[in-house]
């Protein structure tokens, strides 16, 4: 990374524009294999997972399907009003406003509350397990939507020591040896 890592009291747009930097001089495929490696144990025991198609620069986590024919699958969709809707995975995809592929708005959506492990996509996560994301709040308004025991694991290349933080921003479980 060329920038250095900014303070906990930089405003969020200072950190999305460091991870988004820091995040162009990463090995993908490298990362992308550590992730899958040390994700594998975390969802042997989960029986429905939400995950999510992956931009062009994040981590894919859609070949993760293969690999647990078991396991029910679903993705998210940014539906109006800022809500993220769960589908059923596999199903059509298209390409939202945000440039993100999602589940098709006419695909039936699926109870949250079935889901017991939800992958959640940040630019980077702090120790405490707080994450930023691109500042649409959408998972930071799903989250508290979910049953109290379904486990939670941000998904990042960077951990830091702390991120500045707001009122709503919602803690999520960290992967060890991984993001």
């Amino acid at each position: 990374m060329s920038k250095p890592t900014p303070s906990p009291a930089s405003p969020k747009t200072e950190w999305r524009t460091w991870a988004l930097e820091a995040r162009r001089s990463l090995d993908r495929a490298s990362l992308s294999a550590q992730l899958h490696r040390a994700l594998l144990p975390a969802l042997v025991d989960a029986q429905h997972v939400l995950l999510y198609a992956a931009t062009a620069e994040e981590i894919d986590l859609l070949s993760l399907v293969a690999a647990l024919p078991e396991t029910q699958f679903y993705l998210p969709r940014c539906a109006p009003q800022r809500r993220l809707a769960v589908h059923a995975y596999p199903c059509p995809l298209v390409t939202s406003r945000f440039g993100i592929r999602e589940p098709a708005a006419d695909q039936p959506e699926a109870d949250p509350f079935t889901l017991d492990l939800v992958l959640v996509p940040a630019l980077v996560l702090d120790q405490r397990g707080y994450r930023l994301g691109y500042g649409g709040g959408y998972y930071d308004r799903f989250l508290p939507r979910l049953r109290p025991d379904c486990r939670t694991l941000g998904i990042a290349p960077f951990i830091v020591a702390e991120l500045p933080t707001d009122p709503w921003d919602v803690p999520v479980g960290l992967l060890s040896g991984g993001g």
